[in-house]
């Protein structure tokens, strides 16, 4: 097991324990623990992207939720290199992953003397992604062909709750397994998305 998945898997432990500590809090029906949601990304420009990203998990215990995600990007770069324009570079990604999070405060104002009704948040991530390789250097020659990429995100972020299911997520997330085929360029990574 190489260094990343041990420490995905210490993170998660970890994690879990902090939840299981937790206030259980009222038995629901099944379908109260179930949540929907996503995001969607766009980014125009020199290079285009559009990401959609679709999520459904279920809150194991209040504080602690399991859940999985889909992946579909549309990248476009318009193919300048030094010395003019060369043909434009486009591609589709797709994937899937698998997350857990742990709301270890889910509300400051029940902790603090504050009027804030949101807390923090901590997400582990493994992701699928069936990506071009070339998508890494659009004017390669040598790279070519679609592979599957594995990656590991791990973060924390701010979790606002608008309503008795519903919330926005706010996430820094790092992308820890260091592919050299990983379509995300710097850690860390803003991602908001959110859940009904």
């Amino acid at each position: 097991m190489n260094i990343s998945r041990k420490l995905m898997l210490i993170i998660v432990l970890f994690m879990a324990l902090l939840a299981n500590g937790q206030e259980r809090g009222e038995p629901k029906k099944f379908s109260d623990k179930l949540f929907f949601g996503g995001s969607l990304g766009l980014s125009v420009g020199h290079v285009t992207q559009i990401d959609i990203v679709p999520v459904a998990g279920i809150w194991i215990i209040p504080q602690w939720s399991l859940g999985i995600g889909g992946r579909y990007s549309y990248y476009s770069h318009k193919g300048y290199v030094i010395g003019g324009p060369s043909s434009p570079y486009r591609t589709h990604i797709w994937g899937a992953s698998a997350f857990t999070q742990i709301v270890p405060i889910p509300d400051f104002s029940k902790v603090l003397p504050v009027n804030i009704k949101g807390g923090i948040l901590f997400h582990a991530e493994y992701e699928r992604l069936l990506i071009d390789r070339q998508r890494i250097n659009p004017f390669t020659t040598s790279l070519q062909g679609k592979a599957w990429v594995e990656l590991y995100l791990i973060g924390f972020g701010y979790r606002q709750r608008l309503g008795e299911k519903a919330a926005l997520n706010i996430m820094l997330l790092w992308e820890v397994s260091k592919s050299s085929f990983s379509p995300y360029p710097q850690n860390p990574m803003l991602r908001v998305n959110f859940t009904i």
